[in-house]
């Protein structure tokens, strides 16, 4: 008896869509809500703040002469209503205020609202921990060297094709005592580097 209310329960769902095996179905409800893709873009101007930085590059010219490095990642995207939780993974190169070349691997993890179809703002905590091309890092090595920043941007969705501006930043002492280090792991150094700002064009598989 039971083996027959489960076969029927199996039929009429099948039925509800379209003939279509339960497995397909299944597969377009996860990629209703969850994507993933591919990302890389240019980094500009290390030092100061956000102001200088913006007053630094008020042109596309301008922005152009002040490149200093590039990024390629992998990210996925969880849709939340009007939310969108989107956590990356960045091989990042770029170069600091002291002209020293420097290479990290970077872990923006966004939270996202859509203001337009089309537009949204994004902010969230990144994890970097920095690349020597002498060592090969291992398991302590990404506990005792990962440091935690903050970032916030602004992106377009274009179909599959994503364009945003972030800017990264390290924690100043005032943002350390508002966040609370209660809230902060003990494992992670809080990055009081100067900030970054980016230029990303992504492609959702």
């Amino acid at each position: 008896m039971k083996k027959i209310i489960i076969l029927l329960l199996v039929l009429g769902f099948t039925k509800a869509y379209g003939q279509e095996p339960i497995v397909p179905v299944a597969k377009k409800v996860v990629n209703k809500f969850i994507k993933f893709g591919t990302k890389a873009g240019l980094n500009f101007n290390t030092s100061g703040d956000l102001d200088k930085i913006i007053s630094d590059n008020p042109s596309l010219g301008d922005a152009k002469e002040n490149i200093n490095g590039f990024y390629v990642g992998i990210y996925s995207e969880i849709k939340l209503l009007m939310l969108y939780l989107r956590p990356e993974l960045h091989y990042s190169e770029f170069t600091d205020n002291l002209s020293n070349k420097q290479s990290r691997l970077e872990a923006p993890i966004s939270l996202g609202i859509k203001v337009l179809p089309v537009l949204s703002g994004f902010a969230g905590p990144t994890l970097r921990f920095p690349i020597s091309s002498n060592d090969i890092p291992g398991v302590e090595d990404f506990k005792q060297n990962t440091s935690i920043g903050i970032h916030l941007g602004a992106r377009i969705h274009l179909g599959k094709l994503g364009l945003d501006v972030r800017y990264d930043k390290g924690l100043s002492d005032e943002e350390v005592k508002l966040i609370g280090s209660n809230n902060i792991p003990s494992n992670l150094k809080i990055d009081n580097s100067s900030g970054l700002l980016s230029l990303g064009l992504s492609y959702a598989f």
